[in-house]
């Protein structure tokens, strides 16, 4: 069984005096200060969408900048591949019987409602981004993005980008039961080629496996190869920026995408079809 979550962040702005402070959500913007989708603020509208060189544009996407975001300098503000302190994010510090799974407990869909116009931010290398949602499905991102594939761990503020993209960002904590890991690896890695595979410390023992789409998460117990077929079928692919094209990110890439049916993943689960 599934149990649906649906959230919507819109604002009402029009009705409230500017003498009552406001403490709900503003859509698209807080007047004179843009409150950003991840919770953090910038300092006006136009920086939202503020070139390096401080333009007007915004920042631009896969192009490598040392001044903004090459992929490899000032990594660290999200996760330093190769800082041995940064390894226990993706390592099982707590009892494995703690994530064992329920076969009681239902798989979870949490849909948010995105605006049509809304753009995600692109922030450089030199501003920490934080997210309000345990498991962010849109918000702001890096600029250069992870090349698909399985991860010994890429960060969110990286993989959040491909799903933008459209990809499946399939998330487990280290402490998930091996065998039921490497099955959803495997289902994933045969429902199509924008897929991102890694530990993270998101998911709970509860429900210690998560699948990531623009503006949609499933989070489940127990694997079950339907449920996430499904899930695959229905919410990828469906993130506003359509490009198949590879990311420039790929510290701790263990095993790169292969091309599942085309590049641009025009059958879903090719594998479910045929069985």
């Amino acid at each position: 069984m599934f149990c649906w979550r649906i959230v919507v962040f819109l604002g009402l702005i029009s009705c409230v005096r500017p003498e009552i402070e406001w403490k709900g959500k503003w859509f698209p913007n807080v007047p004179h200060q843009l409150a950003t989708e991840a919770g953090s603020v910038q300092k006006d509208a136009e920086s939202d969408h503020a070139a390096v060189s401080g333009g007007s544009m915004r920042v631009a996407m896969g192009i490598e900048n040392p001044d903004c975001d090459d992929a490899k300098h000032g990594l660290a503000i999200d996760f330093d591949p190769y800082n041995i302190t940064h390894s226990t994010v993706y390592m099982c510090l707590e009892p494995k019987a703690d994530y064992k799974g329920d076969y009681n407990m239902d798989a979870v869909i949490t849909e948010h409602i995105v605006p049509s116009a809304y753009v995600a931010n692109h922030k450089c290398m030199n501003n920490s981004i934080e997210y309000a949602e345990r498991i962010p499905s849109y918000g702001t991102h890096r600029p250069l993005w992870p090349r698909y594939g399985e991860y010994r761990y890429v960060p969110t503020q990286r993989w959040l980008h491909n799903s933008e993209h459209g990809a499946v960002i399939a998330l487990y904590h280290p402490c998930a039961n091996k065998q039921q890991v490497d099955e959803m690896k495997q289902i994933v890695k045969g429902c199509l080629y924008r897929h991102i595979i890694t530990p993270s410390q998101l998911p709970t023992r509860d429900r210690p496996f998560a699948l990531v789409t623009w503006h949609a998460t499933l989070e489940f117990s127990v694997l079950v190869r339907s449920t996430v077929e499904s899930f695959i079928e229905k919410y990828a692919l469906k993130g506003p920026e359509q490009t198949h094209r590879d990311g420039q990110y790929d510290h701790l890439l263990l095993d790169p995408a292969k091309v599942v049916s085309t590049e641009d993943d025009s059958i879903l689960c090719p594998k479910k079809r045929r069985d």
